[in-house]
């Protein structure tokens, strides 16, 4: 009997200590890959370092040019556009599978204030090259970065298909620009007090129209022709 107890014993130990060590190394290897997409993720936004300052010195080129430069300067500030949209889709990704961690969230702001002087200097270019300003369409998505509302959460995902199945059907005709309207960012911020951003979501078509409710894809393409 007394044999049997101890034998029942160490059964239930080896049981315990295995059980244990599968929880650890599930736990080692989480923490693996979760340390790995948010390092992908930090070098995706640090990748564009080079990139931020290059679109400042185009910013400074965008001031001082003379309108005879306007197509070249509209083709470059378009292939930058697009990248920078390209790259987003991948940063999404690796957020959507990860959570928000201190360095998580620092990155991402330094890709919204890129994503913003993007924004500014593309509307420099509609101001300053008269028709050929008018061959693109800034199409601004201010989101919530809160990822604890669900029901926003679903209005915003709606929101965001539609969104990519414009980019899609027009290309370069629009330069499509999600920015998180609530990392307090002071020239986000500015920015939502300019054009009246009051809430989020909220698509800004061209600085002048403000959409805050989608159906479809056709309540944004009916401004964009």
């Amino acid at each position: 009997m007394v044999h049997k107890m101890i034998k029942g014993k160490g059964i239930f130990a080896e049981v315990l200590i295995l059980a244990v060590l599968v929880l650890l190394i599930g736990f080692i290897l989480g923490f693996h890959v979760e340390s790995l997409r948010t390092n992908a993720v930090i070098n995706e936004t640090r990748s564009f370092e080079i990139e931020a300052l290059d679109l400042k010195l185009q910013d400074y080129y965008y001031q001082t040019m003379d309108n005879a430069a306007c197509n070249q300067a509209i083709e470059q500030n378009l292939i930058f556009a697009e990248n920078l949209y390209q790259k987003g889709l991948i940063l999404e990704q690796y957020e959507n599978a990860n959570q928000i961690s201190e360095d998580l969230a620092r990155e991402k702001k330094r890709y919204v204030l890129l994503k913003t002087e993007l924004w500014f200097n593309s509307i420099l270019l509609k101001n300053k090259c008269g028709g050929e300003g008018k061959t693109f369409h800034t199409v601004v998505y201010f989101y919530s970065n809160d990822k604890n509302d669900l029901v926003k959460n679903g209005v915003q995902m709606a929101f965001s298909n539609m969104l990519k199945q414009v980019k899609e059907q027009q290309g370069n005709k629009i330069i499509l620009l999600p920015i998180a309207g609530d990392l307090g960012l002071n020239s986000v911020n500015l920015q939502e007090k300019v054009y009246n951003i009051t809430q989020l979501p909220t698509i800004l078509i061209d600085e002048k129209v403000k959409i805050t409710d989608v159906n479809d894809t056709s309540d944004i393409e009916k401004y964009l022709n």
